[in-house]
């Protein structure tokens, strides 16, 4: 009897003033799901609004070289590539209505290892097609002139190492920081129940 008294007094003196609270909670999971819908939906209208115009110039434009038209491929396959990844998300991320903490846990750390998958293969993909196609693209337009062609290819080069170094890994950590005190979030208030 002394063993289960001990007990409750350790049970009621713990703090839980920074843990959230269930209507918290559940607050944190809707703005969640709901601030990431509204992401992959405006990022898939996007890319398919580009991917669209992308086409559009194929038809429209009659150029004369090949590399135009294979830089306007695959400019359109990393789109498609984009709309396509986007879509799976969505859908994983439409399925996680009514989820128990743990279950969000889950859902949120496999949403991690997707995260890290993407970042070092799909995205590398599609900005390695991307890249290549505009190289490609603009070659016809920038070809007749010298100081032209070198000016258009020197600014790509430095706006492409700019997004491959700098933009995209900065763009990760923060997505993954944002993520991680999610997840930290999600398993304190798991583990006190």
């Amino acid at each position: 009897m002394d063993n289960l008294t001990d007990l409750k007094k350790i049970w009621l003196s713990a703090k839980t003033d920074s843990l959230p609270g269930a209507s918290e909670m559940l607050h944190m999971v809707k703005k969640y799901r709901s601030t990431n819908l509204v992401k992959k939906i405006a990022l898939i209208i996007a890319a398919i609004l580009l991917t669209a115009l992308m086409v559009s110039i194929v038809f429209l434009y009659k150029s004369s070289m090949l590399t135009t038209r294979v830089g306007e491929a695959m400019i359109i396959l990393a789109g498609i590539m984009l709309v396509y990844t986007n879509a799976r998300s969505l859908g994983r991320l439409h399925r996680i209505k009514d989820n128990t903490n743990k279950e969000f846990i889950a859902y949120l750390e496999q949403v991690q290892r997707n995260r890290i998958y993407y970042h070092k293969k799909t995205q590398v993909a599609g900005l390695l097609l991307t890249s290549i196609g505009l190289l490609l693209y603009i070659y016809e337009l920038v070809c007749k002139n010298f100081l032209l062609c070198l000016s258009a290819y020197t600014t790509l080069f430095i706006w492409l190492l700019i997004n491959w170094l700098v933009i995209r890994p900065r763009a990760y950590k923060r997505q993954a920081r944002k993520l991680e005190e999610t997840i930290n979030k999600m398993a304190q208030v798991s583990k006190q129940f």
